[in-house]
């Protein structure tokens, strides 16, 4: 009889554990900026030794993002993703028993690792387990988790009695994606459909990989693209909250204020992919979405002193600037060329780009050209938002409005 009951799609289970596993190092990664006072107090550490714990978990994601891509192209999802699970778990549970630079400099790094994994190859999982249909909103329920672990991580630290029994809180909550990833992750069979791809299954060559991600126009531009849009929203989250002070607002008020920029990204991770398919106009999305966030980011912090006020606007550029990434994240593995055979590869690569670019330019190129002056500063990042819109039109935006 073919009037069963419909077959349990296990790709929800896989969604919840891509999502609970980078919340994990996310919330793990924002509780350092939460007692930052404490932990240079406790430690004894410089400005510049703290800002370098703080940062340590974005050094996976520079030399490791396109590695990890190659991993799980070459063994699959479940080893490779659960031993950067097992190792952000492990050094979650170390920095507990932390009490100097070293140790603590080493747990962050490591605390990192499943960040890194996970950002480079969830669009080719979630491509194997759904449809194009449901995978930019996988995507965007999995960059929902993301931004939800920073603002919690942030914004529970009050409720900790002290900096240790945060970090056991989030070893707990680390150990706890590890041990559901040990028993629940699975890698998809041959006989559950999935996306296109480049080619019959066959042993998947390395550097067959590698040429033919570089040489794909779609992935060059999909890295530049989350630059450009992912990359604005990171840096001005770094100043915003000295330029708000320096307008007069409290530090609790600017970081507040800040923490819509945050919240905005959340909900515009999940509700972006809905609107996008809606609308049914890839393009003039992209740009409606590219003028509200570069005019945010140029002149949003300049809008008002009033902490509501501000944390209105700013939600709303969190919104625009960081809606569209799910959708863009998923366009490589829609390319016939890169598929989901390749699709952990093309994450890597982009992710590379990405974060190479976004720590570069903001701190290297915008920073020291203007200074303190952050009214150019930001203008400047609102520009990144419009070279965005431009950059955008060149991706085949209409394959993600394919439901096969």
């Amino acid at each position: 009889m073919s009037g069963g009951k419909k077959k349990f799609n296990y790709g929800i289970v896989i969604l919840v554990l891509i999502s609970i596993g980078i919340f994990a190092p996310n919330y793990a990664q924002y509780q350092v900026a939460a007692f930052g006072t404490s932990i240079r107090e406790q430690m004894n550490l410089s400005q510049s030794q703290f800002s370098s714990i703080a940062t340590a978990p974005l050094i996976p994601g520079i030399f490791l993002s396109l590695i990890s891509g190659l991993l799980v192209d070459k063994f699959g999802a479940r080893k490779t993703l659960t031993v950067s699970v097992a190792l952000t778990a492990v050094a979650c549970v170390v920095r507990i028993f932390s009490r100097n630079y070293f140790p603590m400099y080493i747990s962050m790094i490591f605390i990192g690792v499943c960040a890194t994994f996970l950002n480079s190859n969830a669009a080719k999982v979630m491509g194997q387990w759904f449809s194009p249909a449901k995978s930019a909103a996988t995507m965007g329920v999995f960059m929902a988790f993301a931004n939800g672990g920073i603002a919690l991580g942030t914004g529970t630290a009050s409720l900790y009695e002290n900096m240790n029994t945060a970090f056991i809180g989030s070893g707990i909550i680390a150990v706890a994606a590890f041990l559901c990833w040990l028993f629940f992750m699975r890698d998809k069979k041959d006989d559950v459909p999935e996306l296109k791809i480049a080619e019959p299954r066959e042993k998947v060559s390395i550097k067959k990989g590698i040429v033919t991600v570089a040489k794909s126009p779609v992935v060059w531009l999909t890295a530049f693209s989350l630059f450009l849009c992912a990359g604005a929203m990171t840096s001005i989250s770094n100043f915003l909250p000295s330029a708000l002070e320096g307008r007069g607002l409290t530090s609790g008020n600017a970081s507040v204020a800040t923490m819509g920029l945050t919240i905005g990204a959340l909900v515009g991770n999940l509700v972006s992919p809905f609107i996008f398919g809606k609308l049914h106009q890839p393009r003039l999305t992209v740009i409606i979405y590219g003028i509200v966030g570069a005019l945010g980011l140029a002149f949003g912090w300049l809008t008002s002193t009033n902490t509501a006020v501000l944390f209105i606007v700013l939600f709303l550029t969190g919104f625009a600037c960081s809606g569209l990434t799910p959708m863009i994240m998923s366009i490589p593995v829609r390319d016939e060329k890169i598929g989901t055979r390749y699709g952990g590869t093309a994450g890597g690569f982009v992710a590379t780009i990405q974060l190479g670019l976004s720590v570069i330019t903001p701190t290297y190129i915008v920073a020291p050209a203007v200074g303190d002056n952050y009214s150019l500063m930001f203008i400047i990042f609102g520009l990144l938002l419009v070279a965005f819109m431009v950059v955008a039109q060149f991706l085949p935006l209409g394959k993600l409005l394919e439901k096969k």
